[in-house]
């Protein structure tokens, strides 16, 4: 009886890795439905008169909140997501030893989503620009220092979690059988195309768009030497990451000595979808001895690569230049944490396969009803913040004496954004989720 409870509820729970919510979610974004895109993910945050209580539809409903025009309504929603945040040793406290028990038996959907780092640095990053861009010049500064100490932070995360991981495969449980079983999945993920040796992090697992903004932030609203010293010392790490052009323009801005920006317009364009998680299935030799064993696999979440909206935006005859890669950033941060996701996703299909063996010796027909349930259950955690871009571009281009600057869509119909009478340092910040959606432009204005 207590093993058709078992199969029974792994059955039920087998199918939350990519739910139909979900599944409307991604068709309304990607027809450029943005109103019920964005209504979707705000209901399923959590109580609409509430604290969200679901972290990846909240990192959803924040990041579209900003892309309906509503930066205030997104900083709430984001706080929300922020406060679900917790560091690693605090969520494992926190994770109920049911849960992790449930997680074996089922697979990671039933625990708590673990954000990345690139998750935390964008959630503060696009905190600190809803608050530029209404005005709110201190609780910017509070998100950009919060942004960049968690930049700051990740080479130590992602080097405890390497440790960890050697260590797991040295000292766990069946460690000899893992370490045979992961050696035959490196094969396997070869053979499906697989090479996570293409997936590579900026230097430091750092998102060089969020340096750059940081330093930009400062150049444009700095008050003292302070400022100036994080304006310059931003500016020269994001040009070390990218040698984007005009950030060396802007880091010669930094280190002079003048009081005063030129007035001009700096144009950055987050630009598309992200990569995203899909999963890959691959019948894994567990080098059990035994005949009595219908089913045994392994599901692996894999990144594919992210979609532009457009290749690039312009301004008469210049177009905006790779500033930072998205997609290279989550693949890198993603690589650090596979072997960790296989090595978990082993012994899942080990302890199974031992139960489903045992169950089989005593009773086939159950046996056979265990094989399915493991089938079923055998499911890749695909969740992600799918609405982060594919990559950031940049450009700077002269304060038009118009007043106003048409931005060239390629394909499509230029859009004329009127800028401050007074000149001053700009910056027109574009946000297009794909080519069938309106683009959002924004302006953040220095002091």
């Amino acid at each position: 009886m207590k093993w058709a409870v078992v199969l029974g509820l792994t059955v039920a729970l087998a199918g939350c890795a990519n739910p139909q919510a979900r599944k409307d979610f991604s068709r309304d974004l990607g027809a450029g439905n943005l109103p019920a895109a964005t209504s979707s993910a705000v209901q399923a945050a959590g109580p609409l008169d509430g604290e969200p209580n679901n972290l990846p539809w909240a990192l959803e409903a924040g990041a579209l909140l900003r892309q309906s025009g509503l930066p205030e309504r997104s900083t709430q929603m984001l706080d929300g997501a922020e406060n679900l945040m917790k560091d690693d040793d605090t969520r494992n406290v926190a994770a109920s030893a049911g849960n992790h028990a449930l997680s074996v038996v089922v697979n990671d959907n039933v625990l708590p989503y673990a954000p990345a780092v690139y998750d935390t640095v964008m959630l503060n990053t696009y905190k600190a620009l809803n608050f530029w861009q209404i005005g709110d010049y201190a609780n910017a500064r509070v998100e950009w220092n919060r942004t960049d100490d968690r930049q700051r932070r990740a080479v130590e995360h992602f080097e405890a979690e390497i440790t960890k991981q050697r260590d797991e495969i040295k000292e766990g449980e069946n460690a000899e059988l893992v370490g045979r079983s992961l050696s035959s999945s490196d094969e396997a993920l070869r053979s499906a195309g697989v090479d996570v040796s293409q997936w590579k992090p900026y230097a430091g697992y750092v998102n060089p768009a969020a340096i750059y903004l940081h330093g930009l932030y400062f150049l444009f609203n700095g008050e003292g030497q302070a400022d100036a010293d994080k304006a310059r010392s931003s500016l020269e790490r994001a040009y070390a990451l990218t040698k984007n052009t005009q950030i060396k323009i802007d880091m010669a801005a930094a280190k002079s000595k003048r009081t005063a920006l030129k007035p001009a317009v700096w144009v950055v364009f987050e630009n598309g979808t992200a990569a995203h998680k899909e999963e890959l299935r691959i019948d894994l030799p567990l080098f059990l001895v035994s005949g009595n064993v219908k089913y045994t696999g392994i599901a692996l979440p894999v990144m594919r690569d992210g979609t532009p909206a457009y290749p690039h935006l312009t301004v008469g005859r210049q177009q905006t230049q790779m500033l930072a890669d998205m997609d290279s950033i989550i693949r890198g941060e993603f690589k650090t944490r596979f072997n960790a996701i296989l090595i978990k996703e082993v012994v899942r299909a080990t302890a199974k396969t031992v139960l489903q063996k045992q169950i089989n010796d005593s009773n086939p027909l159950l046996g056979t009803l265990t094989a399915v349930a493991q089938a079923a259950s055998t499911q890749a955690d695909l969740r992600s913040w799918s609405t982060l871009p594919h990559n950031f571009q940049l450009m700077a281009v002269p304060y038009p004496e118009s007043r106003q600057l048409a931005l060239g869509f390629p394909g499509h119909e230029d859009i004329v954004v009127d800028l401050p009478k007074e000149k001053r340092p700009v910056v027109v910040y574009v946000r297009a989720l794909n080519a069938a959606m309106q683009p959002r432009v924004d302006i953040l204005a220095s002091k």
